[in-house]
């Protein structure tokens, strides 16, 4: 009896230690519950309806991720809603001087307004000119809304700003919106630069 016991408490005091304990596969330090050092391979997994997806950081470590606006889980299986829906940021740009040039213009395209893509220009007194704008990556597509009466102006190729934020106009010394207007601009990961595709005066 005194051994049955013993051998019980045992199971509770070292059983119930690794109910919660780390588990490591190929691996002698595990940083979470089950961490596997190496590839994951899950046979014959059910249908089930799904809210949410699984996505892994820098370090591997699982968790869910957020569906955005543009993207649906719907039936279990995810849509794209489409490009049509813009996101509009604010950005005010101090000009107070006639022809005013703003080189490198940071419109936190890596940053806050990472998934902006109208950039709605507020502030200027006076004409003004951009010679560049930080942050292209291949393939960004921004539009800069002017909603001023002042002219804006883009520069082509100017050594004001930095190469890879220069703005290539495709011939023209330079594209300008008469007062309130609209310049579309995708950036060419290859060129590096950013390029006109269209203006809105």
């Amino acid at each position: 009896m005194y051994k049955i016991i013993i051998f019980i408490i045992g199971i509770l005091l070292f059983g119930g230690q690794s109910m919660y304990a780390q588990v490591g596969i190929n691996t002698t330090s595990p940083q979470e519950d089950l961490d596997i050092d190496g590839t994951l391979r899950i046979r014959n997994t059910g249908t089930i309806n799904s809210t949410k997806i699984l996505g892994n950081d820098s370090n591997g470590t699982v968790g869910t991720i957020d569906v955005g606006d543009n993207v649906v889980i719907n039936n279990n299986t995810i849509h794209a809603t489409g490009s049509s829906d813009y996101g509009i940021i604010n950005v005010v740009l101090f000009s107070i001087f006639p022809g005013q040039l703003h080189h490198d213009f940071d419109l936190q395209l890596t940053g806050n307004n990472l998934f902006k893509t109208v950039i709605r220009i507020t502030g200027p007194i006076n004409n003004f000119s951009i010679t560049g704008i930080a942050g292209g990556t291949d393939g960004r597509h921004i539009i800069l809304l002017n909603m001023t009466t002042n002219n804006m102006t883009l520069e082509n190729e100017h050594l004001g700003s930095i190469a890879i934020n220069r703005i290539n106009t495709l011939g023209s010394p330079g594209e300008n919106t008469s007062g309130r207007g609209a310049i579309d601009l995708v950036y060419d990961g290859v060129l590096a630069r950013w390029l006109i595709l269209a203006v809105r005066k």
